[in-house]
């Protein structure tokens, strides 16, 4: 297990509420430049006090990025979880959880330690989708390790998100409400010992009250899916000089934001994807890369051949099949090596309108480089993909075939 780079976080907060007001009425049009190829991005104003402002080679002070390396797989002395334990045992008022899969020993069981020495804990779950069963060789017990019966037991208050049509995809951590834990990583057992996952711990006020309030209408009104009416509270910001933006499906209409995030790219995008099928976002990557600009990707192995990998082949976008024989689960982009797009948001539709989940935009170098050298080691373990003519004739060529011209 090899954290990316850790430092001291401090909370940062938006001085007033004009600001705020301000900030998303700008909205999404910070990161979208609309230039035409080989122009460069302009930074927005600056309209954070005069405090320090990250350079380009250093991480925002409020920021932890942490990456899984499940190479050897199931060496538990060594995942993420020994760094979000601790914040976990240090809780000292409440927690709100959500995981789509919720099954690592090491997280649940510090969840009921919280609870039993007073800390109010909430967690919010997919019963219907996810996971949340361990099974007996690879439970600490020896036995089948069921978090849910674990938590009841608890007496922790439990709602389960999980219905038929789309899930509660989420998977984040709030403590305290100092820190809040986000990114692609479920508390599961394969998430963070065979899979490969990015975890950001952030102390931003601003972003924390984000995830709070949504986490508030999911739990308290369950309104899932289509029936949930709140998006960001604040979708976009500059903390100490660096630009976020924030989004909840489906009220934010996140696809949307991203293809215009991909479409502004100027000379590099980058991604990594668990499961990318959207028509929308596969169009916005070919036209970047046939204006010149610099698109490749690596996609999860399962199922690759279904999804995106088909019509960015046939466009001639250097694409790859990850290679670990459990599962590569970033949903990651990365645009002109300076701004971060990550979060539980598969690139499908029904991720953006019919899922409960959540992306972050960061427009920071010295995170985009960080998530570049995970990328390249993903690609180091990764093969080109197998695709016959065959195949992309009968599976592909009606729903590809502006891609996929094949006589």
């Amino acid at each position: 297990m090899s954290p990316s780079r850790r430092l001291n976080p401090q909370a940062v907060q938006l001085t007033t509420g004009g600001l705020i007001l301000l900030l998303v009425a700008i909205a999404i049009v910070w990161f979208i430049p609309g230039k035409p190829s080989g122009e460069t991005t302009p930074l927005p104003p600056t309209l954070t006090p005069a405090e320090v402002t990250p350079t380009p080679d250093s991480l925002p002070s409020w920021l932890t990025v942490y990456f899984t390396n499940p190479n050897p797989p199931d060496d538990i002395n060594h995942g993420v979880d020994q760094y979000i334990v601790p914040l976990i045992e240090n809780a000292t008022r409440n927690m709100v959880v959500a995981s789509f899969d919720l099954n690592l020993p090491s997280i649940v069981d510090a969840l009921v330690r919280a609870k039993e020495r007073g800390v109010e804990v909430r967690v919010l779950y997919d019963g219907e989708n996810g996971v949340q069963q361990l099974e007996a060789d690879r439970s600490p017990t020896g036995k089948v390790y069921n978090a849910v019966e674990i938590l009841r037991t608890a007496n922790i208050p439990l709602v389960n998100g999980g219905r038929s049509n789309g899930l509660m995809h989420n998977k984040f951590l709030i403590i305290d409400g100092q820190y809040l834990v986000m990114g692609s990583w479920n508390f599961s057992y394969n998430d963070t010992y065979r899979n490969n996952n990015n975890v950001l711990v952030i102390t931003d006020l601003t972003l924390i009250a984000n995830y709070q309030a949504k986490f508030n209408e999911l739990f308290a009104k369950k309104d899932f899916g289509v029936q949930s009416q709140l998006g960001a509270q604040v979708p976009v910001m500059n903390i100490v000089g660096v630009n976020v933006a924030n989004y909840f499906s489906p009220a934010d209409q996140v696809m949307d934001k991203l293809v215009a995030l991909v479409g502004g790219a100027q000379n590099s995008i980058y991604f990594m994807a668990f499961t990318y099928t959207h028509p929308d976002l596969v169009k916005a990557m070919v036209e970047r890369h046939n204006a010149g600009v610099d698109v490749q990707g690596i996609f999860e192995n399962r199922g690759a051949t279904q999804g995106a990998m088909v019509p960015l082949y046939c466009a001639n976008v250097p694409v790859k099949v990850d290679g670990n024989k459990y599962t590569m689960h970033h949903k990651v982009i990365v645009i002109d090596k300076s701004i971060v797009i990550t979060g539980s948001f598969n690139f499908t539709g029904a991720a953006d309108t019919a899922n409960d989940d959540n992306l972050i935009v960061i427009q920071s170098p010295a995170l985009a480089q960080l998530y570049l050298q995970e990328y390249e080691r993903m690609k180091a373990n990764a093969q080109p993909p197998n695709l016959s003519d065959e195949f992309l004739k009968s599976a592909q060529q009606d729903k590809w075939a502006e891609y996929c011209k094949i006589e």
